[in-house]
C-alpha cells in the first residue's frame, strides 16, 4: 500500500491510495461518515483497471482530517480485534490476525 497526499487544509484531505480497492475505501469512507467531526466522506477509482481508490474526508474545521481519519482507523481495528474474539468464543477456535 502507497499513500498520495493529494490535499490537505484545515477541513479537507483527499488521500490517494495505492494498492487497495473498493473493499478498503467503502470501509473508509462509511466508517468515517460516523465520526461526529465528519460532514463529508467517499471515495472513487479513477479507473477500473487501476488497484488504487481516492478519499475525499471533510470535516466541520473543529478537528484536523488526518487526525479523524486516524481514529476512524484505529475503530477499525478495535472493532477487527473485538470481531476475531467473538469468533474465538463462537467457533472455539483460534483465529488470529494474518
Amino acid at each position: 500500500m502507497r499513500l498520495e497526499v493529494r490535499k490537505r487544509s484545515e477541513r479537507e484531505l483527499i488521500l490517494k491510495v495505492y494498492g487497495e480497492t473498493h473493499t478498503l475505501g467503502n470501509l473508509l469512507a462509511k466508517s468515517a461518515l460516523r465520526h461526529p467531526n465528519v460532514r463529508m466522506a467517499a471515495y472513487s477509482v479513477e479507473h477500473p483497471l487501476e488497484e488504487a481508490f481516492v478519499l475525499r474526508l471533510v470535516t466541520d474545521g473543529t478537528r484536523d482530517p488526518a487526525n479523524v481519519l486516524k481514529e476512524v482507523v484505529s475503530d477499525l481495528i478495535r472493532l477487527s480485534d473485538e470481531l476475531l474474539d467473538r469468533l474465538r468464543e463462537a467457533l472455539g477456535v483460534e483465529v488470529g490476525r494474518t
